[in-house]
């Protein structure tokens, strides 16, 4: 889709302008067999342009609309838009820093996909990190100095959590 004149917006464009060029460089860029789909336009070739471009334009809306993914019901956003360039940007950025994907996974996977992903990716180091956290709150080794816990290790004159004997090795192996 990439590969055609203007990328998606200019397929988009050319598909809603009802072009025959458009219409069918959808077809052929999205199709799973490509001889089939020279099949099925060279069969078109002697009926008449307006008995089939309705439905062929109806068919590759409904694909572009597939490739943007749908936003979330309960989720807030702040109002700011961006094209739709700029949000295959951010996603191809995403795709590659966060997710640590190869260029050639990104292309081969609709924006939809690449969504889906980084959102169970979120997700999961969202309850990895909630998971770390209730441990800490339930053992009660939280390594945070409050107050309270300054003056505690002022009056015995040492930190209780602090490990000695982890110092003594760590000083034992680099002979200090």
């Amino acid at each position: 889709m990439d590969d055609l004149p203007g990328g998606i917006p200019g397929a988009w464009d050319s598909v809603m302008r009802q072009t025959y060029t458009g219409i069918r460089g959808v077809l052929l860029a999205t199709a799973t067999d490509r001889a089939a789909a020279f099949s099925l336009l060279a069969s078109l070739s002697n009926r008449p342009l307006a008995s089939f471009t309705g439905h062929a334009q109806a068919a590759c809306l409904d694909l572009l609309r597939n490739l943007i993914p749908k936003p979330d019901e309960g989720e807030a956003h702040d109002g700011k838009l961006i094209t739709l360039g700029e949000y295959l940007d951010e996603l191809f950025r995403f795709a590659t820093v966060i997710l640590q994907w190869p260029p050639s996974e990104i292309w081969q996977a609709s924006p939809a996909e690449i969504e889906a992903v980084l959102k169970g990716h979120l997700e999961r180091l969202e309850a990895i990190e909630n998971t770390t956290g209730n441990h800490q709150l339930k053992t009660g080794s939280s390594t945070a100095y409050t107050p309270d816990r300054l003056k505690e290790v002022e009056e015995l004159g040492y930190d209780p959590t602090f490990d000695r004997q982890a110092l003594r090795a760590l000083k034992a192996r680099h002979n200090a």
